[in-house]
């Protein structure tokens, strides 16, 4: 490649010129014993002897129905009622299965390269990866919370709302997450239908016309490399009043649902939406093994209210991913609640920054999202709901998305300690990677920069602009000049080349 070689003093410049049958028997997973485990032996499923006895007991929809018998959409009598063990705080590598290694220094992915169901990355909890293939990051709606339900409902059951047209417009913007309920009704925000089952019974079973109707948004979304965060419940929804268990029909409820979608690539399972207004943990725990017995590799995660405590989950073996709500005004405050979370974590789960109030749009939302990228979460925008979403907010989800995973970003972790000129976050592999953002006046740069050769790859965030320079530069405090045709909003990688 051609250059253009510049020297400042202490700096030299070189520009360069720029799907499968799905699974109906509740406690089933998608693929075999060994397609689960991977490499490692060790497949993510959990002990199913020791569940509460109580759990198996009869029980009444919270609505009056009766619900004492087993779903009938495709469960064989009894599925579901595998008992799903007492959780202990073991160590959660332990229970992860091995969803095989990547290069984090490898390039972008393409839609080829997603090879294998969305997984937890058991060598690095963290983030979540492609089982076969590299890691992935998320940034894209956190809305339609009803996007299951949009439009009339038919005789059926089913929909002829646009989810079509949502998915349609979400492809090709490179915004890869979508954020759903599947129980609505039943005390949620959603009407008594918003739910899969016959007529909106949960005494009748599962619909289905209704999951034939899923599937196909799903197949859609799935090739279109959209990862699902599937709720199964919406907040204040609850069917069964069975206190701090999970009973008989609950679970063939859940493992009804995972079994139906679980051969799906992107899913990532949520027990629920601010579980702590319907339900104690003890009983999301019990779901959350439900859904692993069912599935022994997609990720699953739990919702809170407004926080960043998540002790009562931290070691659960079940549950991999922290969807956070935390409502602060600025994207600084954002950026630092998420740093808190990352050093809380201490690599035990994912963080997934799901609900953000007030997250906005157009350069609001975009700087939001950078500051929790860069404060080590995935990222679900509030109020994005895609049916009146400007393409323009899509799209700087996915060039965020993008430039994240063509870093190797699963290598890093925040280092604003190392900002330095107008740089205002960093993630860093310190002495090999950096990522920085800067959206003032002034050029970005690092504190205690080897001395060495280095290639910078600069994003305009707002236009989605790219160059390339390689520089070398003298051990030190450095800034780096941004190239003609940059905003002052800006991402740069900085990669530490071999000598």
């Amino acid at each position: 490649m051609m250059g253009i070689s510049k020297t400042i003093p202490g700096l030299a410049l070189v520009f360069l010129l720029p799907s499968a049958p799905a699974c109906w028997v509740a406690g089933c997973s998608s693929g075999t014993e060994e397609d689960r485990a991977g490499d490692s032996g060790n497949p993510k499923v959990m002990d199913t002897e020791d569940f509460d006895a109580e759990s198996d007991s009869d029980s009444h929809p919270d609505g009056g129905a009766d619900a004492g018998t087993s779903h009938d959409a495709g469960l064989q009598d009894g599925a579901g009622a595998s008992d799903t063990g007492n959780l202990e705080d073991s160590g959660r590598e332990d229970a992860r299965v091995d969803a095989g290694s990547y290069d984090a220094g490898s390039e972008t992915p393409d839609a080829g390269s997603r090879s294998g169901p969305l997984v937890p990355d058991p060598a690095n909890a963290r983030w979540l990866k492609w089982k076969n293939g590299p890691h992935t990051f998320i940034c894209g709606p956190g809305d339609p919370e009803g996007f299951l339900y949009r439009g009339a409902r038919l005789a059926d059951g089913t929909r002829d709302g646009d989810q079509d047209e949502i998915i349609s417009k979400l492809a090709g913007t490179g915004a890869n997450g979508i954020y759903f309920q599947a129980v609505r009704s039943h005390g949620g925000d959603g009407d008594s239908t918003h739910n899969p089952f016959v007529d909106g019974d949960p005494a009748k079973g599962l619909s289905d016309p209704i999951l034939d109707q899923w599937e196909r948004w799903f197949e859609a979304l799935d090739e279109a490399g959209v990862a699902m965060f599937f709720f199964v419940y919406d907040d204040s929804a609850r069917i069964w009043d069975t206190g701090g268990a999970s009973g008989a029909d609950e679970r063939a409820f859940v493992q009804g649902l995972v079994g139906r979608f679980s051969h799906h690539r992107g899913i990532v399972w949520v027990v629920a939406e601010e579980y702590a207004e319907r339900y104690a943990p003890a009983r999301v725990s019990a779901i959350a093994a439900a859904i692993r017995a069912a599935d022994a590799m997609h990720p699953i995660g739990v919702h809170k209210n407004h926080g960043l405590d998540f002790s009562e989950f931290a070691t659960d073996p079940g549950i991999d991913v922290f969807a956070i709500q935390y409502n602060v005004d600025t994207a600084g405050e954002l950026h630092a609640g998420m740093q808190s979370a990352w050093d809380t974590a201490a690599g035990r789960y994912n963080l997934t920054m799901s609900e953000a109030a007030n997250h906005g749009s157009g350069d609001s939302a975009r700087r939001k999202n950078w500051a929790a990228a860069l404060g080590g979460a995935y990222v679900l925008v509030l109020g994005m709901d895609v049916a009146s979403t400007p393409v323009s907010d899509l799209e700087d989800c996915g060039r965020l998305a993008r430039f994240m995973e063509s870093a190797g970003f699963a290598s890093m972790s925040p280092h604003d300690e190392l900002s330095f000129g107008a740089t205002e976050y960093v993630m860093a592999d310190p002495g090999r990677d950096y990522i920085v953002y800067a959206a003032g006046n002034g050029d970005p740069g690092l504190r205690g920069l080897d001395a060495g050769t280095y290639l910078l790859r600069w994003l305009d965030t707002v236009t989605g602009t790219e160059k390339e320079e390689e520089v070398t530069t003298a051990a030190g405090d450095r800034t780096f000049t941004r190239p003609g045709g940059l905003g002052t909003e800006v991402a740069l990688h900085i990669r530490h080349l071999p000598e």
